[in-house]
């Protein structure tokens, strides 16, 4: 496909796809640290649903219809990270108990690739080693939870430099009333519960060997 044409031409080769109250996520994340073994950032990887991705490209191009992929990309990731930060990202980061405000966002960039669209970008984190009586831990939400974001079960969660470091995935376990009720929610649907995409995120613990 030639990269150049126009993103609202591209569409046309996609198919027809409706919309879906539940798009889903793949997420593979990278734990980075320094040469000295601390915290340096967490690198993520989203990538989105074919049909999610398709209806993100017909939003741009309804509104931009002229852009080149490439330049519709770059834009689409502009606008993703300004609204992300807004909401911290879509990931809550703990580091011994204690809550951590993420830092914006760097290294972003968004790829189509077989019919998904795949973000990545990186959050800095302060300089720790996260030992096992102060871990690091997170998890990658959205708060409306019609959005499911869940580790690739076909990847690992890499530790980038962390040696000595173990990770350990905590899967989730909502309340079957709070899964009937979020399967009622439209797509455009805010929930009036906050944090309601909480309890069904995967909990993951960072814990390298003492120093």
């Amino acid at each position: 496909m030639n990269r150049i044409l126009p993103i609202a031409v591209l569409l046309l080769f996609c198919g027809t796809l409706t919309a879906h109250p539940h798009a889903w996520i793949d997420l593979r994340v990278s734990v980075l640290f320094t040469e000295a073994g601390d915290l340096k950032a967490l690198r993520q990887e989203w990538a989105f649903d074919p049909t999610y991705s398709h209806l993100l490209l017909e939003d741009l191009a309804a509104g931009q219809p002229d852009l080149d992929l490439d330049t519709a990309l770059q834009v689409m990731t502009e606008r993703m990270l300004a609204n992300l930060r807004e909401h911290g990202y879509f990931t809550e980061i703990e580091m011994g108990g204690r809550r951590l405000e993420p830092a914006p966002a760097r290294n972003g960039s968004l790829n189509l690739r077989q019919r998904r669209l795949h973000l990545q970008f990186e959050l800095p984190l302060e300089a720790a080693r996260p030992d096992p009586t102060q871990p690091l831990s997170y998890r990658v939400y959205d708060p409306t939870y019609w959005i499911e974001i869940l580790h690739d079960e076909e990847d690992v969660i890499h530790l980038a430099g962390g040696s000595g470091c173990s990770t350990r995935i905590e899967s989730p376990r909502p309340e079957a009333r709070l899964v009937a009720y979020a399967a009622t929610l439209d797509r455009n649907q805010r929930a009036p519960i906050e944090d309601l995409g909480r309890p069904f995120a995967e909990v993951v613990s960072v814990e390298c060997t003492p120093r």
